[in-house]
């Protein structure tokens, strides 16, 4: 396995032999349970699903993009990525958190087209540097466990509050999420897509791995801050005006869903959680991806002006709806199953979460019903010969894909 690694890494400035031995890499590492070696530690398959849909979107984006540049700086970031989700130790695991932050600022900072992404990327460091050095003092208190990746030993609920406030930079929770509406309205298309799709999942599957020291304490701040977000952030969807930032605010959204779904520390929820993630990383790297091609056509982003799609390209319209209602959780989508796993959990819990839940899913399907409806429908004609969109069927086939469950049975 590792000299299939190393092999793969001969070919990076190769995108396409990269991405195909990255794929073998990816079904081999499906045959190993719990193996350990250099770099990786294969201890979970979860997180062998999250590698998979890096690569997914990694596939999506040598299909969508021709800069040579910006796919080299995609490569690097999902070999950053791959080596998060399965550390050997909580050194490594924290070195490449923080070096998936450099692809994308430059991503950025070099292609992005307006003066105001100098002032994203402040954000951006900024809320990295003073979230994340919390975990290297709770790590040097921890007397430098070098050899576990997991943070399961008792903590004080102040230490597990600091530990996880890196992470929850990363998922980003509602109030810690400033960073993300701006990097993404001043990204290109393809760092979008990778920022939704994978240096989102960062901050979830760091989480994952500290859940155990959540077993011993309460942190119920950030079962408030999941309920608050989710909320805040559906009414945030509601008044945007620019499709990008209405995409941006909806992962917020979801990623609060997901923090809801895994503070519970029950089963359900770990797994739901999981299924949230692949769903999400799908579904917001298309919507990236469509946002970004009507903009390439029309220069605009404006949800008002985002209309008449089916009487201008049929395929767009097509996945252009599937996409979006699968952000809202129809049915039989991914997201739908995990939504419903951490419904059902949340109620078993904590009967008062129906009515939060409530309000969350009634706001969250009026704007998506609304973003649906003013782009399919209209009768101006926007000069889209996107044949380019057929590229995003691989992904919604993943986005319904149900039998992934199979993998957590």
């Amino acid at each position: 396995m590792m000299e299939f690694f190393l092999f793969s890494v001969y070919f990076f400035l190769n995108p396409l032999l990269f991405f195909f031995f990255m794929v073998v890499l990816g079904f081999l590492m499906l045959n190993n349970f719990s193996w350990g070696g250099l770099f990786f530690f294969l201890d979970s398959f979860s997180f062998v699903l999250l590698i998979l849909m890096s690569l997914f979107i990694l596939g999506m984006v040598l299909l969508s993009e021709k800069n040579a540049m910006l796919l080299i700086l995609s490569e690097m970031l999902v070999f950053v990525c791959v080596l998060f989700f399965v550390p050997v130790n909580v050194i490594m695991f924290y070195m490449f958190f923080e070096l998936s932050m450099f692809p994308i600022l430059v991503m950025i900072l070099g292609y992005g087209s307006q003066i105001e992404k100098i002032n994203s990327s402040y954000y951006l460091i900024f809320y990295a540097a003073f979230c994340s050095l919390p975990f290297l003092f709770v790590y040097f208190k921890s007397l430098l466990f070098f050899s576990f990746v997991y943070f399961d030993f008792n903590l004080s609920w102040e230490l597990v509050f600091i530990l996880s406030l890196s992470f929850m930079m990363k998922f980003p929770v509602y109030f810690l999420h400033l960073w993300l509406p701006k990097a993404h309205v001043e990204a290109p298309t393809t760092a979008s897509m990778l920022l939704a799709g994978l240096l989102l999942k960062l901050g979830t599957a760091g989480f994952l791995r500290i859940l155990s020291s959540l077993n011993f304490t309460h942190v119920n701040v950030w079962m408030l801050l999941a309920f608050l977000g989710m909320i805040l952030a559906a009414f945030c969807c509601v008044f945007q005006s620019d499709a990008k930032a209405l995409a941006a605010y909806s992962s917020v959204t979801h990623m609060s869903f997901l923090l809801m779904a895994l503070v519970f520390v029950v089963l359900s929820g770990k797994t739901s959680g999981v299924l949230m993630m692949l769903a999400h990383g799908y579904t917001s790297t298309l919507m990236f991806y469509l946002v970004g091609e009507f903009y390439h056509v029309s220069s605009s982003r404006m949800v008002y002006y985002m209309n008449s799609f089916f009487s201008s390209g049929m395929i767009m319209a097509l996945i252009f709806a599937v996409v979006f209602l699968s952000n809202s959780g129809t049915p039989p989508s991914l997201s739908f199953m995990s939504e419903f796993v951490a419904i059902s959990s949340a109620m078993n819990l904590m009967s008062f979460s129906f009515w939060v839940l409530f309000v969350y899913f009634f706001v969250a399907f009026y704007y998506s019903i609304y973003l649906i409806t003013s782009a399919l429908m209209g009768k101006s004609f926007v000069g889209m010969s996107v044949w380019n969109v057929g590229f995003a069927v691989p992904l919604v086939f993943m986005m319904y894909n149900v039998f992934w469950l199979s993998v957590f049975f």
